[in-house]
């Protein structure tokens, strides 16, 4: 949610207390999961999961 909201990396590392390129890698793998290649898609699903 903290992507769809607007947060970038840097502030969710802030929030997570780990390093920016953690967060990164951590994205890149969710976004494998659910099978988008950005941000913004993965943004569009969380919403269309949320309003399912």
């Amino acid at each position: 949610l903290w992507t769809a909201s607007g947060k970038s990396n840097k502030d969710m590392s802030e929030i997570l207390n780990i390093s920016a390129r953690t967060v990164n890698k951590h994205l890149e793998q969710i976004f494998i999961k659910i099978g988008v290649e950005n941000r913004a898609s993965a943004a569009a699903a969380a919403t269309r999961v949320l309003l399912s």
